[in-house]
């Protein structure tokens, strides 16, 4: 039953509303307090400008979010420090390290001198670094690259030295300044690996080459690359050092500077206009002719490849080695083992899917868990088979082939990552990072054994990792990509039970023109589909969102679609029962019995309206990713 405009909007605002509720006055973090303390007083505030505060959370620019202590009590730690313009002369104290919680730094515009403290490498969640137009000097430490949360790093405009080998693995790194600085050697190669790297700047500093193999970082020549990725360098002549032979602009201060100007030529004559007008036209007439051939070959060369990758992806011929996407596997010969014909045979088999077996191991001469799928491929003579399983077999080489055009090219902090992909004449491996705590589907399934406690900040944390993935497929990916089978087996929990979403075997990309991709075959798994799939066989990222709110509801209410519980109802589905709950007397009969008596009751009603909203009937009244991960991220505990 579809809920009608006003009504809807009417429950998104109460949603909002009731997010500024649930509150409570917490102190700050003992340690945080003192680290800030230090850290304020080192940076050269004025006493009297910006008095030194007994609680850092009342400063203009600190920001403070609940976190659970140690002691199983919640304190406010600090997470944002933007201090930017404030006119600062003092030090960035190695404090800084302390502030574990931190995710942002801003000190941008100021004039604070010395070196960075090594010790910052150690606010393993820093997600942006600001420190430009300053006085910083000597050279950035070398471990800089272990902080590889970070998305934002920006350090023009100082006077920092030496090379660029803290460069190293910045996965999430999305904008990148060096620029007006005192740098030399070379850009390191390093920097191709950076995938969601959207912007760059190294221009202003004394590098021996210009790094113009950074601009084929996609396969592209520098004409293609949008300008955005040009470095200030190319657009200058180079000396025989090559570094820029005019003064480049800085990032921030765009000052100018002008020299004596030649004086004008002379008019040329008649003759000379004509002469040079053949010579510009001869000019033309050799360039078309010089494109136009070098286009032919370039097409024929294309047309080759791309019909070498198709057979490549077909498993024709023999196996061309491993393809990795990602640092993290150092090279090919660690994957060597899996050339052979019993690959696997000796690994421990941890699951079981429609597209495969799936298989622990450990990288050879290192303690690296990966997890490994196997999928047969139907061989080339499959005379043998029945028409039902050559086609089951084709369905699931679509399904491995999606999945390696969609994973290995994609990476979120909350999407699992393809490392590597072996092709071989009988079978694919995909290599995936390993996840110790399994599944979602795993982990509850323990819990209603009674083996294992999930309690409700641990699941409120999933949720809202979750929603931060789809919304990265939906809004932020291009071309979109819908999932088509959410849900909480294909929903993996790394060491910090931070979930992953997993399992690319279905998704499919959407060009940015079109809102829906259609189907032969029914995709996702039964109590997930959203119901407007049935009468129009067409999925869009509002079916994700559909399958979203049924996970959400199978989180607070600790039962999944197929439970014999819902058998026994009137209303015979997951979704139907909890609205009819929902909108009773008594909607607290819907949460899971484990998690009543916390005081997260209000929480966790809340999360359920939300996963109300997300199923509605109408697609178009469902709320959109972004939507959803604000709303689930403004509940504070």
């Amino acid at each position: 039953m579809a809920l009608p405009p006003a009504k809807s909007h009417l429950l998104l605002f109460s949603l909002f509303s009731l997010l500024f509720i649930i509150h409570a006055k917490i102190d700050i973090d003992p340690s945080d307090l003192k680290a800030f303390l230090t850290f304020q007083k080192q940076l050269g505030f004025n006493g009297q400008l910006h008095p030194l505060t007994a609680h850092p959370c009342n400063t203009d620019g600190v920001f403070c979010e609940r976190r659970l202590s140690s002691n199983e009590s919640y304190a406010l730690r600090i997470t944002r420090i933007i201090f930017k313009s404030k006119k600062l002369n003092g030090v960035l104290s190695p404090a800084i390290g302390r502030l574990s919680e931190l995710k942002e730094l801003s000190l941008s515009d100021n004039q604070l001198v010395s070196q960075i403290p090594a010790h910052i490498v150690d606010c393993r969640k820093l997600e942006v670094l600001d420190l430009g137009n300053n006085h910083f000097s000597g050279e950035v430490p070398s471990e800089l690259s272990s902080l590889i949360r970070l998305r934002v790093l920006d350090i023009s405009s100082n006077k920092f030295s030496g090379n660029l080998n803290f460069l190293k693995y910045f996965p999430n790194l999305e904008s990148l300044s060096v620029a007006d600085n005192l740098f030399t050697g070379r850009i390191p190669a390093s920097i191709r690996s950076f995938r969601n790297l959207q912007r760059f700047n190294f221009s202003g500093n004394h590098f021996h080459e210009i790094p113009g193999p950074l601009m084929k970082r996609f396969g592209h020549s520098a004409s293609d690359i949008p300008r955005r990725y040009i470095l200030a360098e190319n657009s200058a002549p180079t000396t025989s050092e090559g570094t820029s032979a005019y003064a480049p602009k800085s990032s921030r201060n765009h000052s100018n500077h002008s020299g004596a100007q030649a004086s004008p030529a002379p008019a040329p004559t008649a003759h000379h206009e004509h002469k040079e007008k053949r010579r510009k036209l001869g000019g033309w007439i050799l360039g078309f002719l010089a494109g136009a051939f070098a286009g032919s070959i370039s097409g024929l060369i294309f047309s080759l490849l791309f019909k070498l990758a198709v057979a490549v992806l077909k498993g024709g011929g023999k196996s061309t080695g491993p393809a990795i996407y990602s640092p993290l596997i150092a090279k090919a010969e660690d994957l060597a083992f899996l050339e052979k014909e019993d690959g696997v045979s000796s690994l421990e088999m941890i699951g079981k899917g429609g597209c495969g077996k799936v298989y622990k191991a450990e990288l050879p001469g290192s303690n690296k868990l990966v997890a490994i799928k196997k999928v047969k491929q139907p061989p080339k003579d499959a005379v043998e088979l029945s028409e039902e399983d050559s086609k089951i077999l084709n369905k699931k080489m679509r399904q491995i082939r999606s999945e390696i055009n969609t994973v290995g090219q994609t990476r979120h902090r909350n999407l699992l990552p393809l490392l590597a992909h072996v092709s071989r004449p009988d079978c694919h491996y995909l290599v995936y990072e390993y996840m110790k705590n399994g599944s979602l589907q795993d982990v509850l399934n323990q819990v209603q054994a009674g083996v294992r406690e999930l309690d409700w900040l641990a699941r409120h944390k999933i949720t809202v990792g979750v929603a931060a993935g789809l919304e990265y497929l939906h809004m932020h990916h291009t071309p979109r990509i819908i999932h088509r089978d959410l849900k909480p087996g294909n929903i993996l929990l790394d060491d910090d039970m931070e979930a992953r979403i997993a399992d690319f075997g279905l998704a499919k990309a959407m060009p940015e023109p079109y809102t829906h991709v259609s189907t032969s075959n029914v995709p996702g798994t039964m109590g997930y589909i959203a119901p407007e799939y049935h009468q129009t066989l067409k999925f869009t990222d509002k079916c994700d969102i559909y399958n979203f709110g049924v996970v959400l509801g199978i989180l607070v209410m600790g039962k999944i679609p197929s439970d014999a519980f819902f058998q026994e109802t009137e209303e015979l589905s997951l979704v139907k029962w909890m609205r009819n709950v929902m909108t009773s007397a008594n909607p607290t009969r819907a949460i899971d019995e484990k998690l009543l008596g916390n005081g997260y009751e209000e929480q966790m009603l809340l999360v359920l309206k939300i996963a109300c909203f997300c199923t509605l009937d109408d697609p178009k009244e469902r709320p959109n990713s972004k939507d959803i991960r604000c709303m689930l991220s403004q509940i504070k505990h």
